[in-house]
């Protein structure tokens, strides 16, 4: 557990020292002050901010509708936020002094992982739910749903960190995690609309080609689709993109330990 503190405590002192904090709380500044001094919210000619006349259910809808879209944006800042932390700690010079110490190697960038996991969630939750508070302070409903959003964009973001931490570790470049995340994203977004294609591909070898690239890939952009209706009451929408990204998310997080540990330092 000592050890592990001191890996979190690290993090910590280089996510400040990279002025990441800053970024995520300035974001949550300017949502505090549109929503807690803006004079009006009209939707539809509705003040929701001065109005009674919404039902709940449509207000919860809305608000629902926008941390949908809110969650999206800080899981793209947080790849940013997070991709050059791993690259910097097996940088030349700080690794072998980390690999100096009476630890293994696996459990060593265990340990750097879920460090960065838990910083990067935690900032997660403080700035969103600050947010929902003043939200819902003028709207004048609290919907506790909120909360299974948050705790399913910490899960989403787990498979989104392993792949950024994979390119992260294999490449040691901070350009190689985001972009290498980035590709593998938009590929399974297009590949999960490949059935449009199939009409000008015909009876062949390809269809099976693209099904099986879709099947192994990570399905971030799928597993997005569920915070509208979790955050409304409702259960999961698709639950196919869920346990296979996590799978394979998993599958890919231990390559990275095992190529770790082969290499060369």
């Amino acid at each position: 557990m000592s050890r592990f503190m001191a890996v979190m405590g690290d993090s910590l002192l280089e996510v400040r020292d990279r002025k990441i904090f800053y970024l995520y709380w300035l974001v949550t500044l300017v949502m505090l002050l549109v929503f807690g001094l803006a004079p009006n919210l009209k939707i539809n000619g509705n003040d929701l901010f001065g109005s009674m006349t919404s039902s709940p259910e449509t207000i919860i809808g809305i608000q629902s509708a926008f941390f949908d879209g809110f969650f999206g944006f800080m899981l793209f800042l947080m790849v940013f936020g997070s991709a050059g932390l791993v690259p910097s700690f097996l940088g030349k010079g700080r690794i072998e002094l980390s690999l100096s110490k009476p630890v293994s190697r696996y459990r060593l960038l265990t340990m750097k992982f879920l460090a960065v996991f838990i910083i990067m969630c935690g900032i997660l939750i403080i700035s969103t739910t600050i947010i929902w508070g003043v939200l819902s302070f003028r709207l004048g409903v609290t919907p506790g749903y909120f909360f299974y959003g948050l705790l399913y964009a910490c899960l989403e973001f787990l498979a989104i960190y392993a792949i950024v931490f994979f390119f992260g570790a294999v490449g040691q470049s901070t350009v190689v995690a985001i972009m290498g995340y980035f590709i593998i994203r938009v590929g399974a977004d297009l590949l999960a609309n490949r059935e449009v294609v199939y009409q000008f591909l015909g009876d062949s070898i390809w269809k099976t080609i693209l099904d099986t690239v879709y099947y192994i890939l990570p399905k971030i952009g799928e597993m997005s689709d569920n915070y509208g209706s979790l955050m409304q009451g409702g259960g999961f929408v698709k639950t196919y993109p869920i346990y296979s990204t996590l799978g394979i998310s998993l599958v890919i997080f231990l390559i990275a330990l095992l190529i770790f540990k082969r290499r060369d330092y």
